[in-house]
């Protein structure tokens, strides 16, 4: 063990943050690289630690073993300090896996993001390993980090990797000393400024950047004079003022609704035109900096503010703070209705969406008061306590925010929610998480209730079950892992979690339709299906969504439309590029704005190709932040930059692609079929 002046001699700075039960006894420990293991790359001893070769298929190094060294105990410790510096002039994704006593796969697996050039110091709190957190708060100088997987107990972990993604090319990272620490320590981190004044990324240049304020208004101020020009109409021929199709008729309702051919599904616009959705997510003015964690890389005009929106910024410099926003909806508006784009889609301005006059869809947690619903007691990361009076109640509230929209014919549907937390892990079984919980659960009450009723006695659950269990109140205990007793113990409790699911979505889907019986439900939004018993629950949506990341979304719409009969609409998507702007593509890469563009047409039209597709949202209008919105993200998605020009190689593969919408769905058109030139994308 080492003392605490190793830490306050390397060169970034760590102080020691006091708890709240007072000083901590100092204790620390180095992990010598030289006594660890390679597994994939290579790396060199220096003075402060160690530079490492990551080759193509990226770095995997065995940080700790148990086995190796069975005299350090993590139990002892806090936190894992690492401290890499990223050479490359891109952004590098790291992992860390937590394996469990010899197994090959990581039970726990954090992934988090670093941008280049910089000296980042990574705490990871070794209370995050108990999965109950996807996404623990952001530390000074971190990117996003993202947890998968189950619980482990530290007392459990037998291995712990450090990793990284595969990159597009080798690439190299310096690590410090890597170190096991029984406190948390708050980061400081060197100050050199990054980003501009206009929210541009200062150590790139690019085509396109913007040199300067005077030539930024000079963008905007044109790009309104051409909007007030506008007819405000859609540019494509045949389409009515909703962007439906003219060609197409169904019946006449006055709502958005759902209809089928012999063909496909369809929606149905209000005039009662075929309907195909093209979104748009997050249309807003610009996207805000999280600066506390990046504050030394920001300008001082920045610095003290929490967060700093330069999209916004930009717009008031042009405009002026009483007319910039309405010279930025006319802006956008005149964008969408050129591109193509028929629906304003989730988390856009409110504003926006009542100036538009254009289609829109609702994430119903965002109306609500207190959002989706919740209940003190939680299962599972923020899984509730489905059967309790609480969930009824919460789910009364939760629908009460859709009242101020119900006679709105311009909106299409509500989403539910979007990615549930407790759905990202594969594998999940609600009923073993509930068994586990010491919490005093309602629905651990049902789940005994069901049980009795199954077995009549404890001896033929425990017969069942390959258990000793006493009695069945001795299931109110935490008990770990019950699926893995029995095959017997595996079917009951995967029945529990389908009842438990299907209570979890029909609940506030009912109060739901209680409070709007004209819009259509469109469903959870799931992250991606982990298990066919997300399924569950469907038969109370109008449209099931999902949210894909895919080169083409048809495989996981067709299996979802054929087990459902029912339509389904993608939520999520996006590609990015590195030859403008930021360091990170997103979850989708391809090389080029124009690819960017090919991998978009692609996309939506491979789609159509599925008799249940009914549409797609892109997210997003807007670059993220180089720096990172609040949880860290800093992708290259936008179909803008932070000075509204479009990325046009981008938005003429949309205009292409809306152009055909129509006639590829009916099949009077062949679907786009060129590849676009992918690469291994940075995201986290």
């Amino acid at each position: 063990f080492f003392t605490r002046s190793a830490i306050m001699n390397s060169n970034v700075k760590i102080r020691k943050e006091r708890s709240l039960e007072g000083e901590a006894s100092w204790m620390e420990k180095i992990l010598p690289w030289e006594k660890s293991r390679v597994l994939r790359g290579s790396f060199t001893m220096e003075k402060e630690g160690a530079l490492f070769l990551c080759p193509e298929a990226g770095m995997d190094y065995l940080l700790y073993s148990r086995e190796r060294d069975p005299e350090t105990r993590l139990t002892d410790f806090r936190c894992l300090l690492l401290q890499p510096t990223v050479l490359e002039e891109h952004s590098v994704c790291f992992q860390l896996s937590f394996h469990e006593n010899g197994k090959t796969k990581p039970t726990l697996r954090a992934v988090f993001g670093l941008i280049p050039k910089v000296d980042v110091p990574v705490p990871f709190d070794f209370r995050w390993l108990n999965s109950q957190k996807i996404f623990p708060e952001r530390t000074v100088g971190r990117q996003k980090m993202t947890v998968f997987g189950k619980s482990i107990r530290p007392e459990d972990v037998s291995e712990i990797h450090l990793q990284t993604s595969p990159g597009f090319g080798p690439f190299r990272i310096h690590f410090q000393k890597c170190r096991l620490l029984d406190w948390i320590p708050a980061v400081r981190i060197p100050q050199k400024q990054l980003i501009d004044d206009l929210g541009q990324w200062i150590p790139k240049s690019w085509d396109g950047k913007v040199q300067g304020r005077e030539e930024c208004n000079g963008i905007l101020r044109s790009l309104d004079q051409k909007a007030r020009r506008s007819d405000g109409s859609f540019s494509i021929p045949d389409w009515d003022r909703y962007g439906g199709y003219s060609k197409k008729h169904f019946s006449k309702t006055g709502w958005f609704h759902v209809e089928k051919d012999q063909r496909r599904f369809f929606l149905c616009d209000p005039d009662g035109n075929a309907f195909l959705s093209t979104g748009i997510d997050c249309i807003s003015p610009g996207v805000e900096t999280f600066i506390r964690p990046v504050a030394p890389w920001v300008g001082e005009k920045q610095r003290n503010r929490r967060f700093y929106n330069y999209g916004i910024e930009n717009l008031k410099e042009a405009f002026g703070p009483k007319n910039w926003r309405s010279a930025w909806a006319r802006i956008v508006k005149d964008r969408l209705k050129s591109w193509g784009v028929n629906t304003i889609g989730n988390w856009s301005d409110p504003d926006f969406i009542r100036f538009a006059d254009m289609p829109w869809v609702l994430p119903a947690d965002s109306a609500a008061e207190n959002g989706f619903p919740q209940t003190k007691f939680r299962i599972f990361r923020d899984f509730p306590d489905v059967f309790s009076e609480e969930y009824q109640k919460s789910s009364e509230k939760y629908a009460e925010g859709l009242a101020p929209f119900r006679d709105d014919p311009n909106l299409v549907g509500y989403f539910m929610r979007n990615e549930p937390a407790w759905a990202f892990v594969y594998g999940l079984d609600l009923g073993e998480e509930t068994l586990a919980n010491p919490d005093p659960l309602a629905s651990k009450n049902w789940m005994i209730a069901r049980l009795k009723e199954k077995y009549g006695d404890i001896s033929s659950l425990n017969s069942a079950w390959s258990a000793r269990f006493s009695g069945f109140s001795s299931l109110r205990e935490p008990i770990r892992r019950a699926a893995s007793l029995s095959a017997g113990a595996a079917a009951d409790l995967r029945e529990i979690s389908k009842a438990m699911l299907d209570r979890y979505v029909s609940v506030p889907a009912e109060a739901l339709r209680r409070v709007d019986p004209h819009h259509l439900n469109l469903g959870m939004r799931y992250a991606f299906i982990t298990d066919p018993v997300l399924l569950t629950g469907a038969s109370n949506f109008d449209v099931f969504s999902l949210n894909c990341y895919q080169r083409t979304p048809y495989d996981p719409v067709e299996q979802a439309g054929k087990l459902l009969d029912m339509p389904v609409m993608v939520g999520e998507f996006h590609h990015g590029a590195l030859d403008r702007g930021l360091t990170a593509h997103g979850i989708r890469g391809v090389t080029t704005q124009e690819e960017r563009g090919t991998a978009y047409r692609y996309y939506m039209e491979q789609a159509l190709l599925s008799r249940y597709f009914v549409g797609a949202h892109y997210f997003q209008l807007n670059d993220q932040s180089c720096l990172g919105r609040l949880d860290g993200e800093n992708y290259q998605i936008g179909i803008l930059d932070v000075c509204m020009q479009e990325y046009k190689g981008m938005t003429d593969g949309m205009k292409a692609c809306h152009s055909d919408l129509y006639p590829v769905a009916l099949g009077k058109k062949e679907a786009f079929r060129r590849i676009p030139e992918e690469v291994v994308p940075i995201h986290y």
